[in-house]
This record gives structure tokens, sequence and C-alpha cells, in this order.
């Protein structure tokens, strides 16, 4: 295979590398996405369902929303109104409480979501841009003032002058520390979170109170009525499907086990806590082995950048975290990038 060629690449099709595509793309500047995985959209992953009919249905495994409130640039917000009004971006109504709140602790909030999935957000934003998928770099290398990318099996993937990395801490502090020359002043912890997330449905309506269910329980970080969300539907004879997350820390507890295994625990804990008793439907399960990651304390700036030798870091876990962390920070580095 001939490498591919471009003046910037960017690794991993999270939310930081499609948004990071998508400013430089804006800018004019050539750009290559290369992920690892069959799709983009990283942790804003969806799974498609069979239904009875042979057809299919999506369910939000990954981040379910984010909040415009927590966007830091203006420039961003102008983007995600912008997104919105163009159709990628549908504004989700919902009322939220807490596992161990009252009903009188319900409130009325609003957040974005993808539509009619949070991935199809990120082929909106970037499906347009080259990309190369379920290609895995595994090492770079500097010389001649261009960067070379390699695979698993040592073969030249591309050949690119600028290099982004917005893979998980682990990962891009690996491909950084196979670069002789490349020094970083600021100490980066690697600390992931784990998080198991499954669906389940049900053919009546549970009539729980609120839409979206955080925080107060051991073993559920969080809960969210799928079909609440815009532009989604629940197929017969289902009524109701419900995602639910667990918490990192017990996720960390279960060592690794399958996760159809943990889903059942996981459906368990949400029957008892809110004493269903209809028999819920199995739909997915998956388990994410770096779903966060802890924000890196930074003093000046959310992304890591050396002009010198044109390569650099974007992501969630360099800004405040989620997903308006990696918006926030791969907006910060292409700002850097085109000032010079």
């Amino acid at each position: 295979m001939n490498p591919l060629t471009a003046e910037v690449a960017v690794i991993g099709a999270g939310t930081a590398g499609c948004f990071a595509a998508n400013l430089l793309d804006e800018a004019g500047i050539e750009c290559l996405l290369i992920e690892k995985s069959r799709g983009i959209g990283g942790r804003c992953s969806r799974r498609r369902i069979a239904r009875e009919d042979g057809n299919h249905f999506g369910i939000d495994l990954g981040a379910p929303e984010f909040s415009l409130r927590k966007a830091s640039h203006p420039l961003l917000k102008e983007k995600i109104e912008a997104w919105v009004k163009q159709g990628y971006l549908s504004t989700w109504t919902k009322r939220a409480s807490h596992f161990d709140g009252h009903k009188r602790d319900i409130k009325i909030r609003a957040s974005h979501c993808g539509s009619p999935a949070m991935s199809s957000w990120h082929n909106k934003v970037a499906g347009h841009i080259n990309i190369l998928t379920q290609s895995k770099v595994k090492k770079i290398e500097r010389s001649s003032n261009q960067w070379s990318l390699y695979d698993e099996q040592h073969q030249l993937l591309a050949v690119t002058r600028q290099l982004i990395i917005t893979s998980p801490p682990e990962q891009a502090i690996d491909l950084l520390n196979t670069v002789d020359d490349f020094s970083y002043s600021e100490k980066l912890p690697i600390e992931s979170l784990p998080q198991y997330v499954c669906a389940i449905g049900f053919q009546r309506s549970l009539n729980l109170q609120a839409d979206a269910y955080e925080s107060g329980h051991g073993v559920l970080f969080r809960a969210v009525r799928e079909n609440s969300k815009p532009d989604r539907n629940c197929p017969n004879p289902l009524q109701e499907i419900w995602v639910l997350h667990s918490t990192h820390e017990w996720a960390h507890e279960q060592h690794h086990a399958d996760s159809q295994i943990a889903a059942v625990k996981l459906t368990q804990s949400f029957c008892q806590h809110f004493d269903v008793k209809m028999e819920p439907q199995a739909l997915t399960s998956h388990y994410w082995r770096m779903a966060r990651h802890k924000p890196v304390t930074q003093a000046h700036q959310p992304f890591i950048w050396d002009k010198t030798l044109k390569v650099g870091c974007c992501g969630d876990w360099l800004a405040s975290g989620g997903t308006i962390g990696a918006l926030n920070s791969a907006l910060a580095l292409h700002q850097t990038i085109m000032s010079g």
C-alpha cells in the first residue's frame, strides 16, 4: 500500500480529532484522519441493534449529551449554535434528577446531542475529510521535516508535515515517547477510568419521573431514557429504552469482567432501585476500558504543541474532560497552529 500524504495528519477520529480536522479543513489545510476503529466518533459511539423486521435502530453507548454552558470560547459557542441550525445537533430538554433524589428535586435542563445519534454529528462534521479507518498508528518518526506514521505491522501508513494526536493519554504518550527530540515540561499523569454500559428495553412505560438520573448510587453513574432524546424511536414492541452507565469505581472492581455479565448486574441494580417488576429485554452492552480520563491540570493551555517538531496533542484529558473538554482543547490547539 502506498502511504497517504497530507499537510496535517490527525490520529484519532473521536470528538477532538474530528473537530480539529474540521477546523483545519475549513482553513484550507489538507487533512488526513487516521482511526483504529471501523468508524468515527470515539466515545460518542452508537451501537446498531437488529429489529424483528430485519431493520436496525441505533443506541448511544457513549457520551449521551453535552452542555453549551461549558464551552469556554465564543467561537466554540458559535460553532455549536451553527451545528444546531444545520441539524447536526438537536436540543434535548429533559427532566433530570439524582438517584437519591425526590420528586421535588427534578430539574428541567437543556443540552445538545447528535441527530439521530451522537456519532452522526461527527460524520457530518468530518465525514467529507479523507480518513483511513481500521489503522492503528504504532510508531511515528520525524526526518527531513516530515512525519512518517507506521502501523503495527511496521507498514508506512502516511507521510505528513504536521501531526496531531488525539488518542487517549496512554496511547498518545506512548507515541510521543518514540520521538527522541520531543520533550514536555509538565508531568502528564496516565490514569484511565473504566466504565460499563448497557441498554435495556421495556414493553410498557416505567412511569419514572425523570429522563436522566445521575449520582447518589454506588453502582449506577447514570441512567438515561434513550427514547426521550430527539430523533430516537423505540422499535415495537418496546415502549422505553434505558441506557445504564456504571460508576468508574464499580467498573474497576469488576476486573475487566465480560460486559454481558456486568450488564446483568447493572440491570438488577436499576430495577431494584426503582422497584421495577417488569422483565427487561437486554439489548446490548459494552465495556469502555478507557471511558474517561482524569483531566490534566494545565497551567497555561489545554493542549500540547511542539512548534519546532510540528507535533502535538489535544483531547478531553488535557482540558476540562468530557465532550466539551475535547472541543475546547481542539479549538485551542487549532488557533495556536494557525498563529504560526
